[in-house]
């Protein structure tokens, strides 16, 4: 497999796809953590 090792995980081969996925999980929930801050800031006003 060319680039299985580092790089390839990068492209999402091997293990890659989990990693990846978590990260966009991560991304998400960080995403959902501040649209939900930023509202509770605008209904305090």
């Amino acid at each position: 497999m060319m680039g299985q090792w580092g790089y390839g995980d990068m492209m999402g081969w091997g293990g890659g796809n989990l990693l990846g996925f978590l990260f966009l999980i991560l991304v998400l929930v960080n995403l959902i953590l501040l649209a939900v801050w930023l509202w509770k800031q605008v209904q305090k006003k």
